[in-house]
């Protein structure tokens, strides 16, 4: 494939990518029937995942009609993620520093994994909730990790601006999960909600702006 093709397409898979976790989240909240700011500021991402006939604690039941709609979006995300840092940032890393860009390749490959087992596994039914919490662990901190190391493997001067995105975007969303983690072990509802789509937000922020700087970058730039 030709480099610059690959790359811009990864560039606009990223867009891509994140305009449909997006889509996908508001199109199932939508289908609670439940006012979005009580959805967004009371409910996890994952209890848009839950199937009516499922009954979770401290969920309503049938509380999200259109739970393929969030599953179908967690499963999207990850596959198309890895899909789009492969053609992408990883060729970028890769001319640089190829051992380096096979250990991202590798903790994107984990975030996709994850991604996938949100989608499949259903958070709180008993039979999931524990392959479910897993996968949530591993996309929240394999995903912001991603964001940390590529902003410190790319090299390009001219990419200064957004190695710093990329570290603080990624480092805020680490935080964010431990944040979580500790509203957790101290049983604040709120405070977990909150905390989670801090840790999940800075990856979709991240894949917008990756795309967006990417596709300026080599508009007008011939195959190199």
């Amino acid at each position: 494939m030709n480099k610059l093709f690959s790359k811009k397409t990864g560039a606009i898979l990223f867009l891509l990518n994140a305009a449909v976790y997006l889509t996908t989240e508001f199109i199932a909240a939508i289908g609670t029937g439940y006012p979005l700011k009580d959805v967004y500021l009371y409910n996890f991402i994952s209890s848009l995942g839950v199937y009516p006939n499922d009954f979770v604690k401290d969920i309503p039941q049938g509380f999200s009609p259109l739970a393929w709609v969030m599953n179908f979006g967690f499963i999207f995300t990850g596959l198309v993620f890895f899909l789009a840092y492969y053609l992408l940032i990883f060729q970028i890393v890769k001319k640089d520093n190829k051992a380096f860009s096979y250990i991202l390749l590798l903790i994107s490959i984990t975030f996709m994994s994850g991604s996938i087992l949100v989608g499949l596994f259903q958070g709180g039914v008993p039979s999931e909730d524990g392959l479910h919490g897993l996968g949530a662990r591993l996309s929240f901190l394999a995903g912001n990790s991603t964001l940390i190391l590529s902003g410190l493997a790319i090299r390009d001067k001219d990419l200064k601006k957004y190695k710093i995105i990329s570290l603080v975007l990624g480092i805020f969303g680490i935080c964010s999960a431990f944040g979580m983690q500790n509203a957790i072990n101290n049983h604040n509802q709120l405070l977990m909600v909150v905390f989670e789509r801090l840790t999940v937000y800075p990856i979709t922020l991240w894949q917008i702006i990756t795309g967006l700087i990417f596709l300026r970058k080599y508009k007008n730039t011939n195959n190199k």
